[in-house]
This record gives C-alpha cells, sequence and structure tokens, in this order.
C-alpha cells in the first residue's frame, strides 16, 4: 500500500498548474510584506521596558492629540513595611519601596511619559502623588492624591498611573498622598532631564566653551540629594499620643540624605531657640512635658564623589515634611541654576535656602585642595535646632578605614564654616533662596484680558490659621480656608467624582474648596498668617508665580491691581520677573501673593508642608476648570476602584 499511495501523491504533484516567473515573483514579494508587518506588529505590541504607544491604547479614550505615539518609561514599585535603623539610633518600622527607603529614583527624558505600577503591601490605604508636574492629557485623576482626585490602594491591591513630562523637568518627588506614611518613609525622587534645545542659563556664568562643556558634564551627572528629617517614632504614634496628651508633633531626632546621617544631639554651649529651653534633642517641649532624651550615633554619612572634574552640580531637594534647611559646603560656594519652577538667573552664594519640599539645583566649582568636605545641613525651625551633614570627596583624598565610624570633616579655620549653630548665617557669608529668583528665560506671569494690566480674573483672599477641636479636647486644628480638611477626607470618594455642584446630592461646594473658575482664568490666591511662624505651602501642579510676600504685615489691599498701582516703585509686589515656585514660604503673621492660570480641568489643592499643619487640616482643595456646565471628565475605571466605604462620626479631625 505505501508504494501505491506515494504514487498516487507524487502525480498529483506532476499535474499541478504551471506557475509563470511573474507570478512567483508577486506571490513572493506579497508573503515578504505580510511577515515584515507581523514582525513590525510583533515588536511594536511586545512588553518591553520603554514603549512606543498612545494615552488612547493605555486609557481606552482618545483625544484630539492622542493618535501621537509617545515614549513611555515604566517602573514597578513594591510598598511594603520593614524594620530600619537608617541613623544608627534607633530601629523601627518603616514603609518601604522594592524593600528600601528612599523608593528608587526614577528617570525620564522631558516629553516622556512615566508608568508607575504600584503593588501596595502595606498595612493601610495609600497613594503615590507626584509632585511639581502638570496634568496635560493624563489628567488629574491620576496624580495620586486621595480624597481629591484619586481613591487610595487598598492593602494587597495595585494601580497603574501615567505622567506626561511635556513641560515639566527637573527632580522632583513622588510620596503618599493618602495618610502620612511619606513621613514614614514612603517617598522617592523622580528626575526629568531638561530637553535638549530647553535654552540653559550657563552662558550667563562663563563664556568659555571648555567651562560650559564642563557644566554640561555635570549637567549629564547630575547627583540627587533627598533630604529627610527622620523621627524614632512612626507618625502614628506620634499622632495618638499628641490625640491622648497634647504633646509635641514637630521634634525630630536626625536628617537623612539618601537615606543615610547619624544622631547629633544639642550642641554644646547652645541651649536655646528663638529664646526658649531646648532639650537634649534640641527641641522646644510644650509646658508639662518631659524633655527628651538623645544619644549620639555613628552611622555613615552620605558620600558625594567629585569623580576629578571641574564641576558639580546637585539637586537637593528637601522631603522632610517639617524642617526647612540652610545648606553650606566648606570652603566651596554655590551657585544656584534651577527651582522647582525651572531655570533661573544663576546667582551666587555661599548658603542656600531649601523649603520643605523645595528643590534647589546648584553647579559646584571643584577648585578646592583634594579633600573632604562637609556638607552642612541646619534646619531653620523656630521650635527645633537640628543638625544634618553630607562629605564632598575629592579622588583619592581619603582612604576609608572599615570598622572605625566615618570622620565628619572640619576646615582649617572655625571663619569658613558659614551655618552657625543656631542656623543662622554668618554675616560675611551670603545666602539666597530659590523663591526670589527669576525664571529664565523670563517668563512674566499671566495677566487678564478682560480687566486693567495687573488683574486676575478671580482674587480669593485665605487665612492660615487655628482653633481649638470641637471633639477633641488636646488637639487644636488648622486651617487655610476658614475650615479644615482633615486627614479622614482621604477615605471618603473623591471631589473629582463628586457632583458638588447639585445640591440635591447632599455634597454642595462649600469651604475649604475654591471653585467656580473657568478653564483659561487667571487666579490671584492671597493668603494671610495668623500664625507666628514660617510655613511652606505647596500647590499641586505647574508652578505657579510669587508676586510677592511681607511678614508681620496684613495685605492691605483688596487685589493685586490696587496693591501694584501703589507699591510698585517699593517692590512689595512683582509683576515683571516674579519667581515660579512650587513651594514658597508664607512669612510669619504676613502675606503672600500666588498667581496661576487655569489650562486644565483638575482637582488640585494648596496645603501646608509641615506634618502637624497638614495632619490637622492645613489644607483647600482647588476645582479648577470644573464647572455645573462642564463638569470633570475621567474614565469609569477610575471611579469604580475597590475603596473603603467610610462613614465619618463627626466632622473633627479624625472623623
Amino acid at each position: 500500500m505505501a508504494p501505491n499511495t506515494q504514487s498516487q501523491h507524487s502525480i498529483r504533484i506532476r499535474h499541478l498548474p504551471e506557475v509563470s516567473r511573474e507570478r512567483r515573483k508577486y506571490m513572493n514579494c506579497v508573503v515578504g510584506s505580510v511577515c515584515l508587518c507581523l514582525l513590525l506588529a510583533l515588536y511594536r505590541f511586545w512588553p518591553k521596558e520603554s514603549a512606543y504607544r498612545s494615552l488612547g491604547d493605555l486609557w481606552g479614550h482618545v483625544d484630539g492629540n492622542d493618535d501621537q505615539a509617545r515614549l513611555i518609561r515604566r517602573y514597578n514599585i513594591h510598598s511594603s513595611v520593614r524594620w530600619m535603623n537608617p541613623d544608627g539610633g534607633r530601629w523601627r518600622v518603616m514603609f518601604v519601596c522594592n524593600g528600601e527607603s528612599p523608593c528608587p529614583t526614577l528617570y525620564a527624558q522631558e516629553g516622556d511619559l512615566v508608568e508607575l505600577s504600584v503593588m501596595s503591601d502595606i498595612y493601610a490605604q495609600s497613594s503615590i502623588h507626584w509632585s511639581g508636574i502638570g496634568y496635560n492629557r493624563t489628567g488629574s485623576w491620576n496624580d495620586g492624591t486621595a480624597g481629591l482626585s484619586q481613591f487610595p490602594i487598598l492593602p494587597r491591591g495595585n494601580y497603574t498611573s501615567i505622567i506626561d513630562t511635556t513641560g515639566s523637568w527637573g527632580l522632583n518627588w513622588y510620596a503618599e498622598h493618602t495618610t502620612a506614611a511619606s513621613a514614614d518613609g514612603l517617598y522617592g525622587m523622580v528626575y526629568v532631564a531638561p530637553s535638549p534645545v530647553r535654552p540653559r542659563p550657563y552662558r550667563l556664568i562663563t563664556r568659555n566653551e571648555t567651562k560650559l562643556r564642563a557644566i554640561m558634564e555635570a549637567e549629564n551627572e547630575i547627583r540627587h540629594l533627598a533630604i529627610k528629617n527622620h523621627q524614632h517614632r512612626d507618625t502614628g504614634w506620634k499622632l495618638l499620643r499628641m490625640r491622648a496628651e497634647g504633646t509635641e508633633f514637630h521634634c525630630y531626632d536626625s536628617i537623612l540624605v539618601n537615606g543615610k546621617g547619624r544622631v547629633h544631639c544639642r550642641q554644646e554651649a547652645f541651649d536655646r531657640v528663638n529664646g526658649q529651653k531646648v532639650d537634649e534633642t534640641g527641641c522646644v517641649q510644650p509646658i508639662g512635658q518631659l524633655p527628651g532624651s538623645c544619644t549620639p550615633s555613628n552611622a555613615d554619612y552620605e558620600v558625594i564623589l567629585t569623580h576629578g572634574r571641574d564641576y558639580i552640580m546637585m539637586n537637593l531637594i528637601n522631603i522632610g515634611f517639617e524642617h526647612s534647611l540652610v545648606v553650606s559646603i566648606d570652603n566651596h560656594k554655590m551657585i544656584v541654576v534651577a527651582t522647582n519652577g525651572g531655570f533661573v538667573y544663576p546667582t551666587e552664594a555661599d548658603v542656600v535656602y531649601v523649603p520643605s519640599a523645595g528643590r534647589i539645583t546648584v553647579l559646584v566649582r571643584l577648585d578646592a585642595e583634594p579633600g573632604d568636605y562637609a556638607i552642612r545641613l541646619s534646619s531653620t525651625s523656630q521650635l527645633q535646632n537640628l543638625q544634618g551633614y553630607s562629605i564632598l570627596r575629592y579622588p583619592a583624598s581619603r582612604r576609608p578605614i572599615y570598622g572605625e565610624p566615618m570622620k565628619l570633616p572640619e576646615p582649617s579655620s572655625p571663619d569658613d564654616i558659614c551655618v552657625l549653630p543656631d542656623g543662622s548665617t554668618r554675616g560675611e557669608c551670603s545666602i539666597i533662596k530659590g523663591q526670589d529668583l527669576p525664571p529664565f528665560p523670563p517668563a512674566p506671569p499671566p495677566r487678564s484680558s478682560y480687566l486693567q494690566k495687573s488683574s486676575a480674573d478671580y482674587t480669593f483672599r485665605l487665612r492660615a490659621g487655628c482653633r481649638q477641636s470641637s471633639t477633641e479636647p488636646h488637639v487644636t486644628e488648622y486651617f487655610l480656608n476658614e475650615q479644615p480638611w482633615q486627614l479622614f477626607r482621604s477615605s471618603l470618594t473623591p471631589l473629582l467624582f463628586q457632583d458638588l455642584h447639585n445640591s440635591s446630592s447632599g455634597n454642595p461646594v462649600g469651604k475649604p474648596v475654591i471653585d467656580g473658575i473657568p478653564i483659561g482664568s487667571v487666579v490671584d490666591l492671597v493668603i494671610e498668617n495668623d500664625l507666628n511662624d514660617t510655613i511652606p505651602l505647596y500647590k499641586h501642579g505647574d508652578p505657579a508665580w510669587l508676586i510677592g510676600t511681607e511678614e508681620h504685615a496684613r495685605f492691605p489691599y483688596k487685589d493685586v491691581e490696587e496693591g501694584f498701582s501703589q507699591t510698585y516703585v517699593n517692590n512689595v509686589l512683582n509683576l515683571r520677573d516674579p519667581a515660579l515656585v512650587t513651594v514658597h514660604d508664607l512669612p510669619p503673621l504676613g502675606w503672600a501673593v500666588l498667581r496661576f492660570k487655569v489650562t486644565d480641568k483638575a482637582a488640585t489643592m494648596i496645603h501646608a508642608v509641615k506634618l502637624r499643619y497638614f495632619a490637622l487640616g492645613m489644607s483647600a482643595p482647588i476645582l479648577e476648570g470644573i464647572l455645573p456646565e462642564s463638569p470633570a471628565s475621567f474614565p469609569m475605571s477610575a471611579a469604580d476602584r475597590p475603596h473603603v466605604d467610610f462613614q465619618p462620626k463627626n466632622d473633627g479631625v479624625f472623623g
């Protein structure tokens, strides 16, 4: 049977019709084209670290611009808890990402999309908020502010967010924004390298082409220093103790740089801050509370290597949530070249001021004698004197001796130290604040197109103040717009998903929410401070213009237009070249004016970035571009996520 079968098969082959040479070429071309298309499709959709896809593919909706493919940088984070002792002073449970704190640094090029997938393995609700990055086409429902624009991630849950970096560059932070877990370790940095076509201010520093190339090399190899005030007790413990006893919430144990540092107790012969007696930790304790004790540690400092370069560029970012800092480097000056708002006109100083949640980018000439030099960080708080250090090291200047604690380098003369023990600056040393520097290239603030040349379309008067809690006998509540915005609101349905303009829904808009602002509006926030304390304020979204500030004074005008016409010559208000800021200081018993333009429909907020103020209510949500006739749009997948159905017992700080 086999031979016959083979014979029949061969006969069938011999009787196939003849195919011409031209037809064979055509068929081969068609088959080749199909194969090439399949390979391209396979390459396009095969999973990889960086891929080109559209936003419509990612979120299931398409607008007029979503057909343009964008480069996506993908990162995965697993948040969990771990016992850690970063400053050598005390082991405690901390929140970590991929087993470490700070969380991993994310990198991108300006214009990229950054996709962050978070798997939460911590015991509480959490969310990851992106600081200093605008919303563009990705929507404010994607920025990680629980209770405002996003449901938090439940324990053992996950969420993927994506951020468009177009127009947003530099070093910013991402941190937990549901409770206060960022103070307990759940924070990290995201560095977006500026576009090659973005103008740099370096020719204002030098015209020498060799030095300019060295500065660009320093930018390409920029170092990031995440500065954090660290505490030996977790925030939940301190919050509950404050609730029960009325104890302090402002005392910390050390300053860490990139997760490294050591405990430094109260300095010798330095027993007072702002005239008030301090304990061993350098902290002013409330009346009736026992003083804190302190044992110095010998943990390692962060070492910044110069690698034999002519310049080094460093991002100094303060993610401390309490202590604003002054920073100096022994025997070196620093040139400030950028802030959270972007490049600035370069300014040289001995000391730079970095507010809580703020960032300063400095360029340092490495022209000192080879050796180790102390980077000194000192708190400017009026309630605690807290010190921290890192080391700037020239190559081959020192061999480490293993088994011995790091030695803090000291200059040859005490007069070379610019930052004094009380956090002030020596008279011969210059100090600079980023919020005083105009942007480069010039970026004047927007102005109303309908009113006078210096007017805004809307002016809102806010006031930072406090009052006794109506539900907690030992707790003081803080507010920014007449009413506190409490932490328990993070467990409620986010404002973005509510029909807040429908009174029948039971959720009408009210204080402290700011609303009724159409897209395209220019908005002024005139903020006055009832407290005798400097309060750093952070406005979500794109940087805004700081029109003016003044301490120990009230804003005496109806609005900026009236004030500008009377105080222009005195430079109290500035509409020519004010600083672009993400964080600005509200001076003690003073005022500040912030201006921004509404460019997207977004639920944002402005809030204090001192933990005790933030945790106890000093926040004001802002509904930008969201009106009854123009509600917010968002994917249903964002509004339908699993979440806690929480009903507060009262309107107190603790729900």
